[in-house]
């Protein structure tokens, strides 16, 4: 996702099995200016459909991936993607992963896929906090997301052999005061074999800003590939930043334009650099309460693949503090 959208770069699949359409003829939606735009991804548009009532009961809004008619002659490319993307959501069932409502065509003859509505992405709601001059997220909160996501993650990557491939805060979407928590973006899944390593031929595409360094480099995935980005996703809960962009300097403290550029320079060398590994929190002041989490994001972020915790792992240890009813004196240790 960008903003409240998605990323949209996604492997061939294939002998994946494509999803029948849906039984109506067309998914009946307004004029794309009529309708709230939720965000975007290449050679798509996300949008909030509101339903008419049924027989004089509610029925809930969806969210709809269509394909932008505008993106040039790649259409049926990126048809082909959103179909292959429709048929791994509608195989999978979990209270934390946004739900499937049907894969069909809109009026105009494009493809759409409707999902359930997630009302607002984690990202939109750090960019709140920024703009607000707040700080971290209330413990509860991030606790709340970190249980969640892993929940997902372990029914993904242990049930369902799949990995996610590109966790961030934009793919995560809140309801309420974090009530409900769901993943989303099936876009680049890539299948898993059952020792939960990429099967061959998957490509792994991610956002480079929260990809681990074995994939950064080449190497082959694994499950602990989503166990990395989803350190960063607590990472961005706690600093309110994108992970690594810390390194880029801000023009307003700079007296002419040549000084920034050399520095801005310096900074892009220092971020490719930075890239899968774990960005600092040395210069964030958190209270003893938070110890847990960055326990959680530190043991998640390590460089290597083999002494990160797998989801299953993830789940258990923090279900033991759920087990507590507050979070536990932060001296004492969590075994992940």
């Amino acid at each position: 996702m960008q903003g409240d959208g998605s990323a949209f770069n996604t492997p061939v699949f294939s002998r994946m099995k494509q999803p029948v359409l849906s039984d109506s003829p067309c998914l009946k939606i307004p004029a794309s200016p009529f309708m709230k735009h939720l965000g975007f991804g290449t050679g798509v548009n996300v949008y909030l459909v509101e339903r008419s009532p049924k027989f004089g009961e509610y029925r809930s809004p969806w969210a709809v991936k269509k394909i932008n008619k505008k993106c040039g002659g790649n259409i049926s490319e990126y048809s082909k993607r959103l179909s292959e993307e429709a048929a791994i959501l509608k195989q999978l069932n979990h209270k934390n992963i946004v739900g499937f409502r049907t894969f069909t065509r809109s009026a105009d003859g494009t493809f759409c896929l409707a999902m359930e509505d997630g009302q607002r992405s984690l990202m939109s709601l750090i960019e709140d906090r920024t703009e607000k001059c707040l700080g971290p997220f209330p413990v509860h909160a991030i606790n709340e997301v970190a249980i969640r996501v892993a929940d997902a993650l372990a029914y993904l990557h242990h049930t369902n052999r799949l990995l996610h491939g590109d966790l961030k805060s934009a793919n995560v979407l809140i309801q309420g005061n974090f009530n409900v928590v769901k993943l989303c973006d099936f876009g680049v899944t890539v299948k898993l074999d059952d020792n939960l390593i990429a099967k061959p031929g998957q490509r792994y595409v991610g956002t480079e800003s929260w990809s681990c360094k074995e994939v950064l480099e080449g190497g082959i995935a694994s499950n602990k590939a989503d166990i990395f980005s989803y350190g960063l996703i607590l990472y961005e809960m706690l600093t309110l930043g994108i992970p690594h962009l810390h390194v880029f300097p801000d023009e307003n403290d700079f007296e002419n334009h040549e000084e920034f550029e050399v520095e801005w320079e310096a900074a892009e060398l220092e971020y490719e650099r930075s890239l899968g590994t774990r960005p600092p929190l040395v210069d964030y002041d958190f209270d003893l309460s938070y110890s847990p989490i960055i326990e959680l994001f530190w043991v998640c972020t390590h460089e290597l693949p083999g002494c990160r915790p797998s989801a299953l792992q993830v789940v258990e240890g923090l279900h033991q503090l759920e087990s507590l009813s507050a979070l536990p004196d932060p001296t004492g240790k969590l075994e992940f």
